[in-house]
């Protein structure tokens, strides 16, 4: 059983965050080809709460909290579980960021494939007062995705409901899906839509020969009253960037709105990269992360990772075209403690500045990362954008 960590005082917590900004007259590096944006991000996370677990997809509600759902850990609470949601109270750079555990386990979701296979968070969505939250089913060895379902909570948390027939998604297909954050109770949402975004076969690359890595990004929409109807779906049928969407209600006919066949840190031989760990390179660059709505900017930005990098896109549409803006590359292991990297990166709305130049990177590294470094919890980096004129 994994160690908790350490509660931190108030105190402490608001000198990490103080320590958080970039230096005065650090210059932002030149931008990527065709970005809208050029970017900084601190290496090092320096945000934590008294929390444990990774994952941690978000919504800020109505009541102007956020809530967000932690996997394999026991949260903002003392039981673990390989899910739980939470509360979370608070701004970084204040002297009042909290969190409480509301609900774990089988009171959130329920596992679909067998026992090779456990639940996780991967995206959330909060309108007109409800809270639905995607919930994947995820082999133990993290190398296959197979089915996913969404669970609506009408008590902010406390209690879930969802269709304990049969999974929303499966067979693979859309079954790691993260919502579009669009701000407080979804107020910047264009269109009385939900945008849900999906990736095939599994949450990240995988080192399973037999399941494919994700190499292009789906999109769909759904009406927010019926958020847990799957027959009023529809998925995104056009190319990315179309100056008008196209929308199917047939999965099998949805083309991606974004492909990245990149692979980073590639294989040197059969032996691999030295230094790193087993995994750690032929990295495919798209990942469950987080889309969020810049309204100040009228942007999308979409948070993707991979073992070793930061890999960040932007968009004038929720459809593209995506362009990078962002890559991010911490090295291969051994880190420091003064730089390391993340996974399952995604940005709260609610942390984001009024002018939609400056916000946190939620991100994490279990507690396997080679050199001691964890970032095990609900962990914050600030991330910095300049426009490109």
């Amino acid at each position: 059983m994994r160690r908790r960590l350490a509660a931190l005082s108030s105190a402490a917590l608001l000198v990490l965050l103080a320590g958080c900004t970039v230096a005065p007259g650090e210059e932002f590096p030149d931008a990527l080809p065709d970005a809208a944006f050029q970017a900084r991000v601190q290496d090092k996370v320096t945000a934590i709460g008294v929390s444990d677990g990774d994952l941690w997809p978000s919504c800020w509600s109505d009541d102007d909290a956020l809530y967000s759902a932690n996997g394999d850990g026991a949260g903002f609470g003392y039981d673990a579980s390989d899910i739980v949601v939470n509360r979370i109270t608070g701004t970084p750079g204040a002297d009042d960021l909290a969190g409480t555990a509301l609900a774990f386990g089988d009171a959130v979701g329920q596992v679909w494939s067998g026992e090779d296979f456990t639940r996780k968070p991967t995206g959330m969505l909060c309108v007109d007062g409800v809270i639905y939250l995607a919930v994947q089913d995820l082999r133990r060895d993290f190398n296959e995705a197979p089915a996913a379902t969404i669970a609506r909570s009408d008590d902010h948390g406390a209690t879930w409901t969802w269709d304990t027939g049969a999974p929303m998604f499966d067979d693979h297909v859309f079954t790691t899906v993260f919502f579009t954050d669009f701000g407080k109770d979804a107020t910047h949402a264009p269109d009385g839509y939900a945008y849900a975004y999906g990736l095939d076969g599994n949450w990240r690359d995988s080192f399973d020969d037999s399941v494919p890595d994700p190499t292009e990004l789906f999109l769909a929409r759904v009406p927010t009253d019926s958020v847990q109807d799957r027959s009023t779906w529809e998925f995104y049928a056009g190319a990315p960037g179309d100056a008008e969407a196209s929308w199917t209600p047939d999965i099998a006919q949805k083309q991606p709105v974004l492909v990245d066949d990149r692979v980073v840190h590639p294989s040197e031989g059969a032996s691999g990269d030295a230094g790193q760990t087993v995994g750690a390179q032929n990295l495919s660059v798209l990942s469950q992360g987080g889309v969020t709505y810049l309204p100040a900017q009228d942007r999308y930005l979409y948070t993707s990772w991979t073992e070793l990098t930061f890999e960040f896109y932007e968009s004038p549409t929720p459809w593209g075209p995506w362009t990078l803006f962002l890559s991010e590359d911490f090295g291969p292991y051994p880190w420091t403690d003064a730089r390391f990297g993340g996974y399952g990166t995604s940005i709260p709305s609610k942390f984001v500045s009024e002018d939609g130049l400056s916000m946190w990177v939620q991100s994490n590294v279990c507690p396997c990362a080679p050199a001691g470094m964890s970032s095990y919890w609900f962990g914050l980096r600030l991330l910095e954008l300049q426009p490109v004129n």
